[in-house]
């Protein structure tokens, strides 16, 4: 028999909950015109400044990058030399975070600090991001910041790497499904037990499988193995991109 959890130990709206819903409407999304207004609220929830969302395919001649969008007319040029380390897939681990952040106060002078300055900015995040299903195109996303306090407010200081590298994969899964690709289109939404969901919730608010046992009162193995079947349902292989899948899709 199932036990039911008390009003009390229900699991509170993590501050990422917000920035991932955000990714909702990419579901339906049939033009880059919605992509490019995904990306817009995205950056929004996060406080950046500045913004922008491209494109890498690789062919026989190399790498194409293409900017999709961006809030201000090239104002990504001045670090043009952070994305060709990201892209390339030469020394970098399979599924490794390709993730590059340059800040005022990170102690390494470069000339990245320089456009920092120029633009009033006090940081900058750029990373690229294989969709669920690796190819030949990989999206390449570049987030700006004022200050070091913009994510600390919202309480995302720790999360921001995660959100944008989630957000890129899943922007660039819908890019691909576009019909300008000649894609199929986007699966219906994933169909989640009550026990998967209970423990995806609390997940979704960092605690650990014990934890999530001892507030449900199952076992840590019993957790597991609801977890596990989350993440063949959503077709994923962790609880972060389970959580960002099961919020992308509204279960969460």
């Amino acid at each position: 028999m199932t036990r039911a959890v008390p009003a009390s130990s229900q699991a509170p709206q993590h501050p990422t909950t917000g920035v991932l819903r955000s990714l909702r409407p990419l579901i339906e999304a049939s033009c880059l015109a919605d992509l490019g207004k995904v990306v817009r609220e995205f950056a929004d929830e996060l406080g950046a400044i500045h913004h922008a969302l491209g494109i890498v395919e690789r062919t026989s001649d190399g790498n194409v990058l293409r900017w999709l969008y961006e809030d201000a007319w090239r104002w990504w040029e001045g670090f043009r030399a952070e994305f060709p380390p990201l892209v390339a897939t030469a020394g970098w681990r399979t599924g490794q975070m390709r993730i590059a952040r340059r800040a005022l106060d990170d102690g390494l002078p470069s000339p990245a600090h320089d456009e920092l300055r120029r633009l009033g900015a006090h940081s900058a995040l750029f990373l690229v991001a294989e969709g669920l299903h690796p190819g030949d195109t990989v999206a390449c996303f570049a987030l700006l910041f004022a200050s070091a306090d913009a994510l600390a407010r919202g309480g995302l200081r720790a999360q921001v790497a995660d959100l944008c590298h989630h957000a890129a994969s899943l922007l660039l899964d819908a890019y691909l499904r576009l019909p300008c690709q000649g894609s199929v289109p986007a699966p219906g939404p994933t169909r989640l037990s009550a026990r998967e969901l209970e423990c995806l919730r609390w997940a979704s608010v960092g605690k650990t499988g014990g934890e999530t046992a001892q507030i449900l009162g199952v076992s840590e193995r019993t957790v597991n193995f609801h977890l596990g079947n989350a993440f063949a349902k959503l077709n994923v292989n962790n609880k972060q991109a389970a959580v960002a899948q099961a919020i992308l899709q509204g279960l969460l």
